[in-house]
């Protein structure tokens, strides 16, 4: 019994803690509102849902957003790959150049 009764308690906790700010804030309204009308207040009142949705907005343009950085971040790693290369491919040519002239100069 009494396992059962920490195993709620602990389940309690979980679900309470995922609750976003916007959906913790219209609870405590619907709350407020049944304590004024004397009812007993019942879960998931009408605040405590519009609440849970503008919390999943939130997310959800978080995510938007995230994923558009990612977006931005792999580009820039993409077009920096490619100018190291081409620098590399510079060095390179200058390299040659630099001696092939100095092979010309000690061949005389």
């Amino acid at each position: 019994m009494r396992h059962a009764l920490i195993a709620g308690a602990v389940a309690a906790l979980v679900l309470a803690a995922c609750d976003g700010p916007r959906e913790t804030a219209g609870e405590a309204q619907d709350r407020a509102a049944a304590n004024a009308a004397g009812t007993v207040y019942k879960a998931d009142g009408p605040a405590e849902r519009v609440g849970e949705a503008q919390d999943r907005a939130d997310k959800a343009a978080r995510a938007d957003v995230e994923t558009r950085q990612k977006e931005i971040r792999t580009q820039a790693d993409t077009k920096a790959d490619r100018l190291e290369e081409q620098a590399r491919e510079l060095r390179d040519d200058a390299k040659k150049q630099a001696d092939a002239v100095a092979n010309r100069v000690s061949a005389r």
